[in-house]
């Protein structure tokens, strides 16, 4: 390309340049600008969903430290609710459900307790999460003699770290059914799991009965 040597010369090569390509450098900008603030706008849609959410766990948590008042128990469930059905892709939608499923049991209703947790397993790919509403179902099957589905529910808990409370509760399972000998075991088990130098005052009672038995 010649150089150009006089700045009308110059000029005259950016007006044809422009000409040329001023229209698709105009738009190409527009977009980025878009994206970018797309982007943000995105960003800041997103912490204020979460901070809602949160803000709304918050106030469930107070109402839930004190589920004899009646009032505070129909908070935790509207709230709870509204979680899930607002908020149903974040974590406090999840932990709504237990605290849904505690008020329930509160006032003896199991089935919905158990509907409770098995709502906020199918929210999350947590293990422990996963453990811990197990065990929480079992339990309460074990509260309405369902004892085929409490075991089922417990057999299910296969992480090293809940092994205490999985068999110990399977242990309350099986003398529910009158099977001491196979409690014993599960007992047994559940103080194995408990480690060296580590107590379970209650478990240490459960076993000396059976002993005694």
């Amino acid at each position: 390309m010649a150089e150009l040597k006089t700045e009308e010369e110059q000029i005259e090569a950016f007006k044809a340049w422009w000409k040329k390509n001023g229209v698709m450098l105009i738009v190409a900008v527009a977009v980025a600008a878009g994206s970018y603030f797309g982007w943000q706008a995105w960003k800041n849609s997103q912490a204020n969903y979460t901070s809602e959410a949160s803000a709304l766990y918050q106030n469930l948590v107070q109402a839930a430290a004190d589920l004899s008042d009646e009032n505070n128990q129909k908070t935790v469930t509207f709230i709870a609710q509204q979680l899930t059905d607002d908020y149903g892709d974040t974590g406090y939608a999840m932990f709504g459900q237990l605290f849904l499923a505690r008020v329930d049991a509160e006032n003896g209703k199991y089935d919905e307790a158990i509907n409770a947790l098995d709502i906020a397993i199918t929210k999350t790919q947590d293990v422990s999460f996963v453990a811990i509403a197990n065990l929480r179902v079992a339990r309460l099957m074990l509260q309405k003699e369902d004892y085929t589905g409490a075991l089922a529910r417990v057999e299910k808990v296969s992480e090293e770290e809940f092994a205490t409370q999985q068999q110990e509760l399977m242990g309350d399972i099986l003398i529910s059914q009158g099977k001491r000998d196979e409690a014993r075991v599960a007992y047994q088990k559940a103080n194995e799991a408990l480690g060296a130098g580590v107590n379970h005052p209650l478990l240490d009672i459960k076993l000396k009965d059976l002993v005694k038995g």
